[in-house]
């Protein structure tokens, strides 16, 4: 399934921002940030107990150095490989999302 999220300009560089999208089997969170000329995405959930990654309606903590952490116990994640890089899930990774662009539009395939 394909969605549309937003028009481009509506996403600004290193932000991270969060959609709920209703699908064949429920709500779905996506997060997305546009980082070095690419679109990032994740499903807006921790794989240590499956909390979301924001911590209020379109809030996301992050590092100094960029990486993503989970607000309810600390893990630290790699916003380019949502890879787990410290904390209580190491070595596990945050589930990718697919974006795609067209000229004026961002969209999320869902599977």
């Amino acid at each position: 399934m394909i969605v549309k999220l937003a028009a481009i300009n509506q996403i600004k560089p290193m932000i991270w921002y969060e959609y709920s999208l209703q699908t064949d089997n429920g709500f779905v969170s996506i997060m997305v940030q546009l980082n070095n000329d690419s679109y990032l995405g994740y499903e807006n959930s921790c794989p240590h107990q499956g909390r979301r990654m924001n911590y209020a309606a379109g809030k996301f903590l992050t590092t100094d150095s960029g990486n993503i952490v989970c607000p309810a116990h600390g893990a630290e994640f790699n916003p380019e490989s949502g890879l787990c890089i410290n904390g209580p899930c190491l070595g596990e990774s945050l589930k990718s999302i697919t974006i795609k662009t067209n000229e004026e539009d961002i969209f999320a395939i869902i599977e």
